[in-house]
């Protein structure tokens, strides 16, 4: 893969892929809820690395439920990536889970950004 990208190609790719995580997000607005809420205590709590294959294994399974093969969205691209099989290391999971975190608050700002919602009384 010796492809070289410009600026303008890999911010078209991004934009595509922020539109197809909004339309899955969209589908599925609870299992994306719980998706952030684990990620979040993965990252910042004090977790026993016996428990991580069990945890590894809830997002994994979270991410493929979000996971589009034809419109890759971040779950797609983040699914294999900490699945406790395709994880060399456990010990990586945090790592791979604050990567996930900061992908998801760019969506998030993304989303409030393309979006201007008000509300009417």
């Amino acid at each position: 893969m010796n492809e070289t990208l410009t600026i303008t190609e890999l911010e078209r790719r991004w934009e595509k892929t922020l539109s197809a995580t909004e339309k899955t997000v969209t589908r599925y607005p609870q299992v994306y809820r719980e998706l952030k809420i684990l990620v979040e205590e993965i990252v910042t709590k004090t977790l026993d690395i016996s428990d991580y294959p069990v945890i590894a294994e809830k997002l994994g399974k979270l991410l493929r439920s979000m996971e589009d093969d034809v419109q890759k969205n971040i779950f797609y691209f983040f699914s294999d990536r900490v699945s406790p099989s395709s994880i060399s290391k456990l010990k990586l999971l945090r790592l791979e889970c604050w990567d996930l975190l900061d992908q998801l608050k760019a969506f998030d700002a993304w989303r409030m950004e393309t979006h201007h919602l008000r509300i009417l009384k």
